[in-house]
């Protein structure tokens, strides 16, 4: 009488619930947040940066993470007894691919960045201008930290541990 037996009916709602996520459930693809969204907002920390000459110092940090879509803008602002850091970066976070625009106010180093996501870290290489580096971002809700080590400028190294304002 019916075209459909009992169990082509419990199979035909099977493959339609992996199909359509169920209303108010994150489907498995946007459970897991990302940088975008993790690291929008006002942080405050402190750190310490290295020269090529072997000295270093601590340092006083702010951050601003503003984001839109899968672009994430980054200012960070440190300050030691004798220099500043002033880095400035426009990303592209597509899945796991970063990639964007870097720059470094105070050792005038500026360029390219591409890497990945993976978790709660982003990694990106930087080149441009004569110099090339690393920026890695370790990132919770509450927490995150920056390393960026580089050649060619005066600062070899800066690390920063940010704590959300």
């Amino acid at each position: 009488m019916f075209p459909f037996t009992f169990t082509s009916a419990r199979c035909a709602i099977v493959a339609a619930a992996a199909i359509m996520p169920l209303a108010g459930v994150p489907s498995i693809a946007t459970a897991a947040e990302s940088p975008v969204a993790t690291l929008a907002g006002s942080w405050g920390g402190s750190g310490r940066i290295s020269y090529t000459d072997g000295n270093s110092e601590g340092i006083r940090c702010n951050a601003y993470y503003s984001a839109g879509g899968n672009q994430l803008t980054l200012a960070i602002q440190c300050k030691s007894d004798s220099n500043a850091i002033h880095v400035r970066s426009k990303l592209r976070i597509d899945g796991s691919r970063v990639n964007g625009d870097w720059e470094e106010r105070t050792f005038n180093a500026s360029g390219s960045g591409n890497g990945r996501v993976e978790g709660n870290s982003m990694s990106i290489s930087l080149a441009g201008g004569g110099f090339t580096g690393n920026m890695t971002v370790n990132f919770s809700k509450s927490a995150h930290s920056v390393t960026i080590s580089t050649k060619g400028i005066a600062m070899s190294k800066a690390t920063m541990n940010f704590t959300r304002r």
